[in-house]
């Protein structure tokens, strides 16, 4: 089950923050490297589901990719969350690191690339699907209408969480985004689908969750004085 897995990543990821204790520089740029490992994985995301690929070979290896991939995104999570946890609460006892601006607006975008770039395959997948939705749809008693509410809504939420450094869209798109991943969960539930159908509206739940605790962090660091340096994003 990925999402006990990707639990598990994070608070290891967390906890890592007390064995090792680098400088700022060093946490900016594993913040990169968490940036683009989101941005190589979603590319992979859309590759094996929409590329046509056929060799099975292929396809095992970018499952391989995107699995173990995706394990090393959530260990980075935890760690990176806990790290700029760690700074907010030591804030009144010493000066904030000038990187902290940078190393959450890293996080914040590799985070929203993934959860963005979920949120738009669901959509795609929907659309290149209908028979099938359609048919679950009626199955679990809700309107033709609802579908295609359903498939518009999740993609304005995941262009709302994209487009957050722009619009400040992210966090009213997430709870949004939130609230129809609740309604998949009900949904499973209500039909006594087998509980591994909800094992990726449980995996968005969790990353949805992290967004949000990093759209209040940057709300935090944001009272950092103007002029401080930062690195640029």
């Amino acid at each position: 089950m990925d999402v006990l897995i990707y639990i598990g990543l994070i608070l290891l990821g967390g906890l890592l923050n007390f064995l090792w204790e680098p400088n700022a520089k060093s946490v900016y740029c594993l913040a990169k490297v968490y940036l683009i490992l989101a941005i190589y994985l979603a590319i992979a995301v859309w590759v094996y589901y929409f590329a046509g690929i056929t060799n099975e070979f292929l396809l095992k290896a970018l499952s391989i990719v995107i699995q173990y991939g995706g394990y090393l995104a959530h260990l980075a999570l935890g760690y990176l969350s806990g790290n700029v946890l760690i700074n907010l609460k030591s804030k009144d006892e010493k000066p904030i690191d000038p990187e902290l601006k940078s190393i959450i607006g890293f996080t914040l975008w590799a985070i929203s690339v993934t959860i963005g770039n979920s949120y738009l395959v669901f959509s795609v997948g929907k659309s290149t699907n209908m028979p099938y939705m359609i048919g679950f749809f009626k199955q679990s008693g809700y309107a033709l209408w609802f579908l295609y509410f359903i498939i518009a809504a999740e993609a304005a939420g995941a262009i709302g969480i994209l487009l957050h450094f722009k619009l400040k869209t992210g966090a009213l798109a997430s709870i949004g985004l939130a609230l129809i991943t609740l309604g998949a969960v009900y949904t499973h539930l209500h039909n006594h689908d087998p509980f591994s159908d909800s094992y990726d509206a449980l995996s968005e739940l969790l990353n949805l969750s992290f967004i949000l605790l990093l759209y209040y962090f940057e709300k935090q660091v944001n009272r950092i004085p103007n002029d401080t340096q930062i690195y640029v994003i």
